[in-house]
């Protein structure tokens, strides 16, 4: 009569190796995203809004030489904006159930603020390990990249949150993190080769346009793209938390029998 109870137990390991691994992640993300299209465009907007305000600001130069910091500006906002689409992550993951769109919009503005602290802190962890090397800066992004996506409240809970999170599915939160740099490059390389490539020596007011041009695309496509990888990071914390509370469940039961 004791063995069943042994197998009983030892049922939720083999799930927690293989349900991570096995199950699709891209599906649901892209699901999610496309069913609530509005309200997390609306919290890429809002999550990505310091950016935007700088990018408003830019006029076109008047010449070659004021249009290098200009470039120079665009590629500083593209560089930086994983910080906001992080925090985006935090939206997303309100919204990985079924709800209706003004419902969404208020769960997901909720947690979107609720992830900003939380997430300043893992962006100050990220550039701190990034002083001494490069590697650990590197690690602590992919560990703390679902921070925003934490309900757990108070310091550092959210964090921890997510390194418990990010250790159970680590090749596919890494995968996750490259393809959204991936996807900041590729904005960027497109808006430049669209706006500025060749930008002549002397350039002409329209051409000296464009460079205004050029930082703006960047952030109108971040605005409008964020929220797919911001997506498929939300279904992977939501996928490891359910994960964890099914555990929790067999291991209730075992123990009550």
């Amino acid at each position: 009569m004791g063995t069943p109870d042994r197998q009983t137990a030892a049922d939720p390991a083999p799930e927690s190796d293989a349900a991570p691994r096995s199950a699709a992640v891209v599906g649901p993300a892209i699901r999610s995203w496309l069913n609530h299209i509005v309200p997390l465009t609306l919290l890429s907007a809002i999550a990505l809004s310091p950016w935007i305000a700088i990018a408003a600001r830019v006029h076109p130069p008047l010449d070659a030489a004021a249009a290098r910091p200009v470039i120079q500006l665009g590629w500083t906002l593209l560089a930086a904006a994983w910080l906001g689409q992080l925090v985006l992550v935090g939206g997303a993951a309100a919204m990985t159930e079924e709800l209706s769109q003004l419902r969404a919009v208020t769960r997901g503005l909720l947690q979107l603020i609720r992830s900003v602290v939380p997430c300043l802190i893992a962006a100050l962890a990220v550039a701190v390990g990034s002083l001494a090397l490069v590697v650990p800066g590197l690690v602590l992004l992919v560990l703390l990249s679902l921070t925003g996506a934490s309900r757990e409240r108070g310091l550092p809970a959210p964090l921890l949150d997510s390194i418990a999170a990010v250790r159970r599915q680590l090749p596919a939160v890494a995968l996750a993190v490259i393809a959204l740099f991936a996807l900041d490059a590729a904005i960027g390389l497109v808006s430049y080769r669209a706006f500025l490539a060749p930008l002549p020596t002397k350039p002409t007011p329209t051409q000296l346009l464009a460079v205004r041009h050029f930082v703006r695309a960047i952030m109108l496509a971040l605005v409008v793209l964020s929220p797919a990888p911001a997506a498929v990071l939300a279904t992977l914390h939501t996928r490891a938390s359910s994960l964890r509370q099914r555990e929790r469940q067999a291991l209730r039961g075992s123990s009550e029998r």
